[in-house]
């Protein structure tokens, strides 16, 4: 019974954690330079992406599996990676609100800004290639606190057998699947609506990000010097996850009902 729990709290991890901000930006510009493109993997490109990741992230949790026994990070490795995710959310959270307010004066379109795209190569930035989205996506997985968080329930898989975590992380790899390639179908969904409407939408996606960039970012630091205030966050990985599905479902219900009406009026 421990070991099923173990796999559905990774599998929702897997959820959460295909709603990093780094992730929806990338998908969120991939996606439209592929539609603009016409390339076919437009509307896959967080398929594609968190493949590469998830792949990397069972590779690292099938190694870790193995060394663990004779290996542990150090101690500051936990607090490092914790200040990373904390100091990136913040300056994600800061980005996009700029972003936001930017083109809302100038009468732009609004496109997610992440972090960790940044150092990615200009060409991978903008590509058609399935195996370069695969491999950024890869490349994503090194972060710090992709790393620790592996680590983490890499070691708490224990002794239940040699192969368990890279299951684990195989499972990892599947939730985020679900939520990445949902995200690409949204980002999809809205570039193919009227202009108003995609905007629309793009704009309450950006304010979500930054709702939540802020808003993890304050919580992580909060429960850092006060460890007692810490809650089963998990559940936030949920509801968003919930909030992803019910976009998607508006975003489509929107573009059946404009393509009826076009149909009609003509």
């Amino acid at each position: 019974m421990e070991t099923l729990s173990l796999f559905l709290l990774v599998f929702t991890l897997g959820l959460r954690h295909g709603l990093d901000a780094d992730h929806l930006a990338f998908i969120d510009g991939q996606t439209r330079y592929n539609w603009r493109m016409g390339s076919p993997f437009a509307r896959w490109v967080g398929t594609l992406f968190s493949l590469g990741h998830g792949g990397m992230v069972a590779v690292t949790a099938g190694i870790l599996g193995i060394v663990m026994k004779n290996f542990s990070f150090p101690s500051y490795f936990d607090h490092f990676a914790s200040w990373v995710s904390i100091i990136s959310l913040f300056l994600i959270g800061t980005l996009n609100t700029y972003n936001l307010l930017r083109t809302r004066k100038s009468n732009e379109e609004f496109h997610l800004s992440g972090l960790k795209g940044k150092f990615i190569p200009k060409v991978a930035r903008g590509t058609t290639n399935p195996l370069l989205i695969v491999l950024v996506g890869a490349l994503f997985a090194l972060a710090a606190e992709t790393v620790s968080q592996t680590a983490v329930w890499s070691l708490a898989a224990g002794n239940r057998g040699e192969y368990t975590p890279l299951m684990l992380g195989i499972v990892f790899m599947f939730g985020m699947m679900i939520t990445d390639t949902i995200d690409s179908l949204i980002v999809y969904k809205m570039i193919n609506q009227s202009s108003q409407l995609g905007k629309s939408a793009s704009r309450l996606m950006g304010w979500v990000i930054v709702i939540l960039a802020y808003g993890v970012s304050f919580y992580l630091a909060f429960t850092y010097f006060n460890p007692w205030a810490e809650l089963d966050f998990e559940i936030v990985g949920v509801i968003l996850f919930i909030f992803l599905v019910a976009t998607f479902i508006f975003v489509s219900v929107r573009s059946k009902r404009q393509n009826v009406e076009m149909n009609t009026s003509n």
